[in-house]
């Protein structure tokens, strides 16, 4: 969790509390950026596969969508900026048609646990589950 404060303008005296619960001091995402050398194979995966809802794009530079509540914005690499790697987790009630589609064209998917596992163009993992799952 991360926690704002605000910076006093004079020093604070140990009983002070600078703390501010102001909901603008509350930070919000807007976008997680990934940065792709295979734009065209990357957005057409995300949104033809994972039903991903496009928001605004200029094709082959990028791409800005909604992943399951998420936002993503599918960017080219451009002045040396290199491949992002995560995994992506994402819940859906009804998998069959999805995985069918991923294995039709040649995906390989596993499963490991409640998890299952399959790549995107360049390799970043998705996990995909029936429900949230909390690890705990």
């Amino acid at each position: 969790m991360i926690s704002l404060s605000s910076v006093a303008s004079e020093p604070a005296h140990e009983s002070d509390d600078v703390r501010t619960t102001d909901a603008a001091a509350h930070p919000s995402c807007y976008s997680v950026t990934i940065f792709t050398q295979r734009w065209k194979d990357v957005r057409d995966f995300y949104v033809h596969l994972l039903s991903a809802n496009v928001v605004s794009e200029r094709v082959d530079r990028y791409c800005e969508m909604e992943v399951g509540g998420l936002p993503i914005c599918i960017r080219q690499c451009e002045h040396g900026e290199m491949v992002s790697y995560f995994h992506l987790y994402v819940s859906m009630k009804h998998r069959e048609n999805t995985l069918a589609e991923l294995r039709r064209r040649g995906i390989i998917v596993t499963s490991v646990g409640p998890y299952t596992n399959f790549r995107d163009p360049e390799g970043r993992v998705i996990k995909l589950s029936e429900e949230r799952t909390i690890v705990s």
